[in-house]
């Protein structure tokens, strides 16, 4: 059992935070992801109609990356934190954008399968957020779980470069992954609940649209999976 969980009789959270600024800080929090999502969309659809080329692939990869890793050393500087969200936004859009265009394009009811993985999981991220902050239940001590059930998914997923996994397998393997990834946003709503402070709005705000983006890919795979799979002639 772990120690960050908030007391019914205390009016403040781990580290000195109040329910008030817990509150202010899922605001903010909500506000940005959903602008970021918004900016990724839009970056998704302009890349989808400019037909980029796949030389930029590795450069767009790397460019995430090194967004990612640098917003962990940037937490006290805002408005360098907010740029590097923001072009992590476009880049992921960039890359996300052919891709889609493939799945619309190249199966009969892809256009559809975005749609409901887009919405879904809005649903489900937006409904783990609220049991979080409603239940007042603390998912942090799941992390290390989530850690390497998240290294196993990639192992399996550098894998299947080099084996050829059955349809069924490749089906379990999705639902896994959504799986981990709605464990993550419990556990990243918690941390945002019970752990970060007031200025933490930026990494927090990258930790949810990871959680959103990733589930968002494995939910296209179970839906591509389960019904809308049919490759056009």
């Amino acid at each position: 059992m772990n120690n960050f969980g908030a007391s019914s009789n205390n009016p403040y959270y781990a580290g000195g935070q109040s329910v008030a600024s817990a509150n202010s800080l899922i605001s903010r929090v909500s506000y940005l992801l959903c602008t970021a999502l918004l900016v990724t969309a839009a970056a998704a659809w302009w890349a989808a109609q400019a037909r980029l080329s796949p030389a930029l692939f590795l450069p767009l990869m790397i460019g995430t990356f090194a967004c990612v890793i640098g917003l962990n050393f940037t937490r006290t500087k805002p408005g360098l934190s907010l740029a590097l969200l923001y072009a992590l936004s476009v880049m992921e859009g960039l890359l996300m954008g052919p891709l889609l265009n493939v799945i619309a394009r190249g199966y009969g009811n892809g256009a559809a399968v975005i749609g409901e993985a887009a919405t879904l999981s809005a649903v489900i991220v937006a409904g783990l957020g609220a049991y979080v902050w409603i239940s007042g239940k603390d998912f942090g001590g799941i992390g290390k779980f989530l850690f390497w059930a998240l290294l196993g998914l990639i192992v399996l997923g550098l894998l299947r470069f080099f084996v050829t996994f059955s349809p069924g397998v490749n089906l379990i393997y999705s639902i896994g992954g959504a799986a981990i990834f709605a464990g993550f946003t419990l556990y990243d709503f918690s941390n945002i609940k019970f752990r970060y402070g007031p200025n933490d709005y930026v990494i927090a705000t990258v930790a949810l649209y990871l959680d959103f983006l990733n589930l968002f890919w494995f939910l296209v795979q179970i839906l591509l999976s389960l019904g809308g799979g049919s490759r056009r002639n």
